[in-house]
């Protein structure tokens, strides 16, 4: 078009480009010939293809190598040397990204297999999951290590007070609680006073609490709860069933099947945010079952409704973990 007369605002226009593009390639054809860009001058690729091929290869199949042992499996596959900068770079290149690993349970055969039955046993649940009450005891430390807490700073002031956490090395110790979730409702934060046993479960949760908030799930009422040693005396399964209370029981080490465990991820990120921060266990116990009453009901109850998904889940992997 240029060549036929044609003005570059009048080519830029009809191509829908800015009048730059024409004019920076009008200038590269008459000064070259062609409109190919030009190769720029820079420094030369450190590795080959073939090498990027193994590198890449090597951190598939092993995820946890650190990049100074790619690089020697490269010098001794190779002979390259090449800095770290540039592993890290090829490995960019690819969808792999550097990340925590999920910290799970260790899981034996048995668990698995005892996992696989149990969510194959309610696949097909959806409307079941609002029956069931939801129930697990934790821990809360007074001085918390937590590596979910982050803060916004600008680069050189890593060690200024503002910017520091505090981790004690013995923590001030810490507080038992327990407390249940269910669809559009929780029970009361049970403060432990002294550790766990079947007579306390049995008085203090089971008729002090779960009989009195089964109510509000009857007629078809589902009571979660794991396979801790107080919790599966005798005493405890007779009065249940005394009381008429279905039991739900959950395969052991399946944390990820209890939505539970990210309420008490919740509540202890809201007592690490809370100011001013308690100094003594004894300001701990009438802190904590506020904070529990404050949880976002919406997210507890979002929590509720992911149990099909984690149930189909834990199916396909075979009974393994899942990323809940």
């Amino acid at each position: 078009m240029l060549e036929a007369g044609a003005r570059q605002v009048d080519v830029a226009q009809m191509l829908n480009v800015s009048q730059s593009v024409v004019s920076r390639l009008s200038n590269r054809y008459q000064e070259t010939g062609s409109v190919i860009e030009r190769q720029r001058q820079g420094r030369p690729r450190a590795t080959t293809i073939r090498e990027d091929r193994l590198l890449i290869r090597e951190a598939r199949r092993n995820p946890r190598s650190h990049w100074t042992l790619l690089r020697q499996e490269l010098l001794h596959a190779t002979g390259t040397s090449v800095t770290p900068r540039t592993v890290l770079n090829r490995i960019k290149e690819t969808e792999l990204r550097c990340r925590r690993p999920l910290r799970t349970v260790p899981l034996t055969h048995e668990h698995k297999r005892a996992r696989l039955a149990w969510c194959e046993e309610r696949l097909n649940w959806q409307n079941e999951w609002s029956t069931v009450m939801f129930t697990e005891e934790s821990r809360i430390g007074l001085y918390s290590d937590r590596r979910t807490v982050r803060v916004w700073r600008a680069p050189g002031r890593r060690v200024d007070d503002r910017y520091v956490q505090e981790v004690h090395p013995f923590k001030g110790g810490t507080i038992m609680v327990w407390g249940g979730i269910f669809l559009r409702g929780r029970t009361e934060l049970y403060v432990c006073e002294r550790n766990m046993t079947s007579q306390i479960y049995e008085a203090d949760i089971i008729d002090d609490i779960v009989d009195n908030y089964r109510y509000n799930l009857e007629p078809h009422f589902r009571f979660l709860d794991d396979n801790a040693t107080p919790r599966r005396a005798r005493r405890v399964t007779q009065r249940l069933q005394t009381l008429g209370i279905e039991r739900l029981p959950l395969p052991a080490r399946s944390p990820d099947l209890n939505p539970i465990e990210h309420a008490w991820d919740m509540l202890g990120r809201a007592f690490i945010e809370h100011q001013p921060p308690p100094g003594h266990l004894r300001d701990m116990r009438p802190l904590l079952p506020i904070l529990w009453d404050n949880l976002d009901q919406e997210m507890l109850d979002r929590l509720i409704l992911s149990m099909p998904r984690r149930v189909q889940e834990c199916a396909q992997n075979r009974g393994g973990v899942t990323h809940y």
